[in-house]
């Protein structure tokens, strides 16, 4: 297998479309999940406009024995049979093209929580009894994709790309580390934007009435934890140095690691504060997370509100 879709698969040219949606499916609640809110800059295609954090994939069907209409309403189990991780998630295009060698592209948010790398075995399996209704169903509704997760992911108010953010290569997410901007949402937000200076950014940004900004796929490793970025998540909470959580703010957080936790199969003793993550090399430490979590500056601090609240 490898992996495809998204703003940054430039394997798929801007117009490259796919063999299973069109651009009427944009508006349908069924599908509509599947793709960003809108086209990344420069592309007309719908592959480039697929969001690399939901659980899609192609292979090379025979429309004969598994027709179009058919894979539109079908959702498959995919497993890596190394490690025996399972996820649910839908079929939207034909490919690879058979010169790769490869019978399978998988979404990279699919493959990076079964841990799977390029040219990795996958098992994908497909049934009619699985098939998707089409009149979707409250449950349907309800998981936002095809994955198995009983956790919702909590509503993004805003996804503002930024450009400090590079690709994980294939590595697992085993850990989620909590930071405080220690500065305003406007602040932080015009940070992370930054291509130059400090060229940080985080996962995801927390506001103090409980708003979530996303500013980096889950796919791709942001610059939030020096030395500790490539298999975690980053999530930025609002707040400065001595402030703690509001509660909106303590609940979306919760949500959100709930979520995670759930999608990634991290452990929830993966979850750091900022100064406390395993592999943080920066010189000297840093103050944060701060006050956020509790007024004691260590790792038992995090747990014992984790433990708490998630």
């Amino acid at each position: 297998m490898s992996t495809f879709g998204g703003p940054h698969d430039l394997g798929m040219s801007p117009d490259e479309g796919l063999a299973l949606f069109s651009n009427t499916d944009l508006k349908d609640p069924r599908y509509s999940y599947l793709f960003l809110p809108a086209p990344p800059p420069g592309t007309s295609g719908l592959g480039r406009r697929l969001n690399p954090d939901q659980y899609y994939f192609a292979c090379r069907w025979n429309y004969a024995d598994t027709p179009r209409e058919f894979l539109r309403r079908a959702l498959a189990r995919v497993e890596n049979p190394a490690n025996g991780r399972t996820a649910d998630a839908r079929p939207v295009d034909w490919g690879p093209h058979p010169s790769t060698g490869r019978v399978a592209d998988l979404s990279p948010g699919l493959a990076a929580a079964l841990g799977l790398n390029t040219d990795d075995v996958v098992k994908i399996t497909i049934s009619a009894r699985r098939a998707i209704p089409v009149k979707p169903t409250l449950s349907m509704k309800r998981a936002g994709h095809g994955s198995s997760n009983p956790h919702a992911k909590p509503a993004i108010k805003q996804f503002i790309k930024s450009p400090n953010c590079s690709c994980r290569n294939g590595a697992r997410i085993d850990k989620i580390v909590l930071h405080c901007t220690e500065g305003s949402l406007a602040s932080a937000l015009a940070e992370f934007q930054k291509a130059d200076g400090r060229q940080v950014s985080a996962h995801y940004v927390i506001d103090r009435n409980g708003d979530i900004y996303q500013m980096v796929s889950d796919s791709d490793r942001s610059n939030h934890c020096m030395g500790a970025n490539q298999n975690s998540i980053g999530i930025e909470h609002v707040a400065g140095e001595t402030d703690p959580l509001t509660a909106p703010q303590a609940a979306a957080s919760a949500a959100l690691i709930r979520w995670l936790l759930q999608q990634y199969q991290i452990p929830r003793t993966n979850i750091f504060g900022h100064d406390f993550a395993p592999g943080y090399s920066r010189p000297g430490g840093t103050s944060c997370p701060d006050k956020l979590f509790g007024a004691t500056h260590d790792q038992r601090t995090i747990a014992a509100w984790v433990e708490a609240n998630v």
